[in-house]
């Protein structure tokens, strides 16, 4: 009865903040040989959203060529749909899915209600070929539950045909020495309104993603818990990030719309928002969906620090993983599954260049990485990816990371819409994340 008023409340509470926010061979256990090349027919479940399937597609040729009895069937879904159904899953000890694709946003939370499969022995062979901090959210009691994708490194896309009307520099590397700190960007930001009239980034006042904020935050190695699990929103530093997001709003240098939606991307079509400070995925987005018609007018650089002397350039923005449900009757077979796409480097780099997933799994040395983007001012961006994640502070977002995000939202409510000063409102939080979580 226990655990199963505990998943009732995880449940509820995951769905709460779902709605608010919207990613070579193996160390066997079983089996000898490989069941793969056996005669037994498998067919294995896996339930996905529909652009992280899209990456898998790219590799599914050669898996099947590898691996002939091996029936692969997707069904895809919102991520909030598939968490959701899958906590009500996990607690029937249903076999289906075998396979389950996670963000790491909830991974962590995923992990923590016991349903899926140890695979600490078999991702051994990968621990020193990922970004370190990949692994966090995947383990619980220093077990490991999920195997890295891809990873999100944040940088800065900006246009360069606005910041040259601003008088800005336009070379990537010029760039970075322009806009160093958050303070820079600021200075450059009232530049971009002045000259040209457009706003710096877009995020909404009243209902923002918290995205800008939580990756200034990781790149000071900063969260809404201590690295002793405590609450921390209510801390001096996170509250300087908080001002400073503020301060850009009441400026005026701020598109009012939350990122990632279509009034966002309207923006970035017309013109209006000169950069995105956030997850490498955001190039296709720019360049596939909102803003296709301007090649050549968007380029990359690092994100902003808060201060020229902090050790970390880069910052973490989603990610996704695959895991395995351990009521699976195939657990072999999902494992050949997993270690295909996400351990062989081949498929990574096709996945990369063909879907724009970034991988956690650390290929530096391909020469995918020096290819130039046409689109991007024949830039090497993904050189500048592989920067940010290199030096990103290894930090988790921890199980209740979908309820600290939520409530993030509501301090920009009310300091917005109430005048409520960032310090009550952070507060307020961090008191009511207390009562909620149990941390100190």
């Amino acid at each position: 009865m226990k655990r199963k008023s505990t998943l009732y409340v995880l449940i509820a509470c995951l769905m709460i903040s779902l709605l608010a926010s919207a990613c070579s061979s193996s160390t066997k256990q079983a089996a000898s040989n490989d069941p793969g090349t056996s005669d037994e027919k498998v067919k294995l479940v896996v339930w996905i959203w529909e652009t992280a399937k899209d990456g898998l597609d790219l590799n599914m040729d050669a898996f099947k060529a590898k691996y002939p009895n091996i029936e692969i069937e997707f069904q895809t879904m919102k991520s909030t749909d598939l968490y959701s159904k899958y906590l009500i899953t996990s607690s029937t000890e249903d076999e289906v899915p075998d396979i389950v694709a996670v963000e790491s946003t909830n991974l962590s939370q995923i992990v923590q209600i016991d349903s899926l499969l140890d695979i600490t022995s078999r991702v051994e062979p990968y621990k020193d070929k990922m970004s370190a901090y990949k692994w966090e959210d995947a383990t619980r009691d220093g077990k490991i539950y999920a195997m890295p994708w891809d990873s999100g490194p944040v940088v800065m896309f900006y246009r360069n045909d606005l910041f040259a009307q601003a008088g800005l520099p336009t070379d990537p590397e010029e760039v970075a020495k322009k806009i160093q700190t958050w303070d820079d960007y600021y200075e450059a930001a009232k530049l971009v309104k002045e000259k040209t009239g457009a706003f710096m980034y877009g995020d909404s006042k009243t209902n923002s993603s918290s995205r800008m904020f939580e990756s200034m935050l990781w790149q000071r190695g900063l969260w809404y818990f201590d690295d002793q699990g405590k609450v921390a929103v209510d801390s001096p530093e996170v509250k300087e990030s908080a001002d400073f997001l503020i301060k850009m709003q009441k400026d005026g240098l701020v598109f009012d719309a939350r990122a990632n939606t279509d009034q966002w991307g309207n923006g970035i079509r017309d013109g209006k928002i000169a950069t995105v400070v956030g997850g490498s995925w955001h190039d296709a987005i720019i360049e596939n969906q909102y803003s296709p018609s301007d090649k050549g007018k968007w380029s990359v650089t690092m994100m902003p620090k808060w201060s020229k002397d902090d050790t970390y350039t880069g910052a973490n923005q989603g990610g996704a993983n695959l895991a395995i449900n351990k009521n699976s009757k195939h657990p072999e077979e999902a494992w050949d599954f997993i270690e295909f796409m996400l351990g062989n480097e081949e498929s990574q780099v096709k996945m990369m260049t063909g879907a724009g997933l970034f991988p956690a799994l650390m290929v530096n040395d391909d020469a995918s990485m020096e290819e130039t983007s046409a689109y991007f001012n024949n830039q090497a961006i993904r050189k500048v990816y592989a920067q940010s994640l290199a030096n990103t502070y290894p930090l988790a977002y921890t199980s209740d990371f979908p309820m600290a995000n939520k409530l993030m939202t509501d301090v920009w409510a009310k300091v917005f819409l109430n005048n409520v000063s960032s310090e009550q409102a952070l507060k307020e939080m961090a008191n009511e994340l207390r009562s909620k979580t149990k941390r100190n």
